[in-house]
């Protein structure tokens, strides 16, 4: 096994005070690009953006509100497999924490809120399968538990049934842009969405300081890179959507973006 792409170390933090006449860190938005399921198992978990809260917590008191929206992270792996030492969940989240509080002395006030929302909606093809095949998938599905089964058959099987959920020939794909400050936005998209096309979004962005948050909205399932797809991968057989369209939702993003830009905020 190798390093198959890049990853996105930056944590996108935004910490929220009252006025100046009493001053007084209430709350945070922090977004970072690693899955959250680095508990296991079938239960509910607020997996490691507990250690976050916590953190945060015990320094600024008890009614202090932690967000954590999940950065791009559809094609980033939390376990190095080339280490037979695999991070726990309070591991990963101390360290998270310990990042955070160490940033917040270098974070700079924010210029005066200008706050506006700009909206739009990709509708994305949807991948195609003939009435035979999804005929077969839904004789398969009792198969999906069984490890007698490739892995990747089983995925595909679950995601041409999941298709069937969409009546249309595209998925809608609702990308949002919000504009906070002249200096600050965040863009939310659906989706478990590849690390590169969140960087994209950042590296074109006309803000100082813009968070991606995936899995907004909705969950079409994993919306991969064309490289990707040329790749071929688990995430890729799980895609519900055809190749080319991640790229799409960038340049929405980047356009709703520039749209809210500093320039329009004045």
């Amino acid at each position: 096994m190798r390093v198959a792409g890049p990853i996105d170390p930056e944590i996108g933090m935004i910490l929220f005070d009252t006025t100046k006449a009493n001053s007084q860190t209430h709350a945070s938005l922090i977004s970072f690009a690693l899955h959250l399921d680095t508990v296991g198992g079938t239960k509910y978990s607020a997996d490691y953006p507990f250690y976050l809260q916590k953190t945060l917590q015990e320094k600024y008191g008890d009614d202090f509100v932690s967000v954590f929206g999940i950065g791009t992270c559809g094609d980033i792996n939390h376990v190095n497999v080339k280490d037979k030492h695999r991070l726990t969940t309070e591991e990963i989240g101390t360290m998270l924490s310990e990042s955070v509080i160490k940033a917040i002395p270098e974070l700079e006030p924010s210029a005066a809120p200008s706050l506006a929302i700009r909206q739009d909606v990709l509708h994305a093809p949807k991948q195609h399968y003939s009435p035979e095949q999804i005929r077969q998938a839904e004789q398969d599905i009792v198969h999906v538990g069984d490890r007698k089964v490739p892995f990747l058959s089983r995925v595909e099987t679950y995601k041409i049934l999941a298709l069937q959920l969409h009546p249309d020939k595209t998925i809608p794909i609702e990308v949002q842009a919000i504009r906070l400050s002249p200096d600050v936005a965040i863009v939310t998209l659906p989706g478990e969405v590849f690390v590169e096309l969140g960087m994209a979004i950042k590296q074109e962005s006309p803000f100082k300081t813009t968070l991606v948050v995936e899995l907004a909205n909705a969950a079409p399932g994993y919306i991969p890179t064309r490289k990707a797809f040329a790749e071929g991968s688990y995430e890729t057989v799980n895609s519900r959507v055809i190749s080319g369209e991640g790229e799409k939702m960038v340049e929405m993003a980047i356009r709703l973006l520039k749209e809210l830009g500093p320039e329009s905020s004045k």
